[in-house]
């Protein structure tokens, strides 16, 4: 079964929380659930999926992709 780990924290610390989802529409919803401001890498195993940042502030944060 796939499954796909989020990391939180910055990159290289060693206090760097992850939490393993079953789908990516899951780690969309857990990502911004569990993150006001800041980064969260998607993996599939090894493999980097992406870096999302979240920004803006108020009712109208939203997301940045790469």
């Amino acid at each position: 079964m796939q499954r796909y780990t989020l990391t939180f924290g910055p990159a290289g610390a060693t206090a760097r929380q992850s939490l393993d989802v079953p789908d990516l529409p899951t780690a969309l919803i857990v990502a911004d659930i569990n993150l006001e401001q800041g980064q969260v890498e998607i993996f599939d195993g090894e493999c980097l999926l992406a870096t999302l940042e979240k920004q803006g502030h108020g009712a109208a944060p939203y997301w940045r992709v790469s």
